[in-house]
């Protein structure tokens, strides 16, 4: 008989070393898709001459990706791909801060240079004797995208690779999915984009941001899988479509120039215990392409592009994460 995602979870944690393992204690938000779980072994077929058959196969590195999509709810997603985390707060009340730059918070951040690995557990209840539990241990993030339309719920939706391989289990028995711990989800309603000014751009229809850490895994010889991971240029992007009201946005293309800052905050407008907010602050903004569409009796909106240079994540809720030197305990890990 067919099974469903109801028979399904996953769920991931941070290694403290790479394909080493770790206990899952994160869930990725609400709602959670798991796209295109893919493994290659990169076969090589052989030839040979006098034969127009394939002779052998060889094989290549082992090559797995996929994607997760969510609901936003935790902010603990953005620590996939910063370093470092400041915590404040106590009684239910607690901040937490990332930042790209190595140099900007009170804790050491010179590990946002090298990735995290996390191991990704996914699991399958067949409601037979061999269930399938596979740990995608070596796990690197390239990518977080977070997508809010009007009329809708925040989108999250993150990338990752993972080249090493792990026995599969066959009983999910005693496997406790972990929950999101926030459960909120957010909505457009919650969402806002403002400039450097503090005005809040007009009507804005959909918001549109990237965060690209552009991970790659590394190996060596002796061995099929992946030994280590390393990261390029990390890369933030966005756009968003808002009611075209006058030339600003255009100007901005125009003038080639920065803008200072442009936040992104996603809140349910609440304070102390009761907040739960996700705050990007962006800052060294170029505001790279403009487009709009004229038509007849219908609204005339502005699609603007842009890339940032920094970026700045604060979390406000009242869970309290305990931040840990060696793998993750409870949700972050500093290092």
């Amino acid at each position: 008989m067919v099974r469903t995602g109801s028979n399904a979870f996953v769920h991931y944690g941070v290694e403290s070393t790479f394909a080493g393992g770790a206990t899952q204690t994160r869930a990725f938000g609400l709602e959670q898709k798991v796209n295109s779980l893919t493994f290659k072994n990169n076969q090589i077929a052989l030839s040979q001459l006098y034969n127009i058959e394939v002779a052998s196969f060889a094989y290549g590195k082992n090559e797995g990706s996929g994607s997760v999509d969510f609901v936003l709810s935790n902010p603990w997603v953005f620590d996939t791909l910063l370093g470092a985390v400041d915590k404040t707060g106590s009684s239910n009340d607690y901040s937490y801060i990332w930042d790209s730059n190595y140099s900007n918070l009170s804790e050491d951040n010179t590990s946002i240079k090298q990735p995290k690995s996390f191991d990704i557990e996914v699991g399958f209840d067949t409601k037979t004797s061999t269930d399938v539990l596979r740990n995608l241990k070596g796990s690197v993030f390239t990518q977080l995208n977070v997508k809010s339309s009007v009329g809708e719920t925040v989108k999250g939706t993150m990338d990752f690779i993972y080249g090493a391989v792990d026995t599969i289990g066959t009983s999910v028995s005693g496997v406790t999915p972990i929950g999101d711990g926030i459960d909120f989800p957010y909505t457009f309603s919650h969402a806002s984009i403002e400039l450097l000014d503090g005005s809040t751009v007009a009507e804005v229809q959909d918001i549109d941001i990237t965060l690209a850490a552009n991970t790659e895994l590394l190996y060596s010889q002796g061995s099929p899988s992946a030994v280590g991971s390393f990261r390029k240029l990390f890369e933030m992007t966005g756009k968003f479509n808002a009611s075209f009201i006058d030339k600003t946005q255009l100007q901005r293309v125009f003038d080639r120039t920065e803008v200072a800052t442009l936040t992104v905050e996603f809140t349910n407008g609440l304070s102390t215990t009761s907040e739960k907010t996700i705050k990007l602050e962006f800052a060294g903004i170029s505001v790279s392409e403009h487009s709009l569409s004229i038509a007849p009796n219908e609204p005339v909106f502005e699609d603007v592009t842009f890339q940032m240079r920094n970026v700045k994540v604060t979390a406000n809720n009242s869970v309290s994460k305990t931040v840990g030197t060696s793998g993750d305990t409870d949700g972050i890990m500093t290092n």
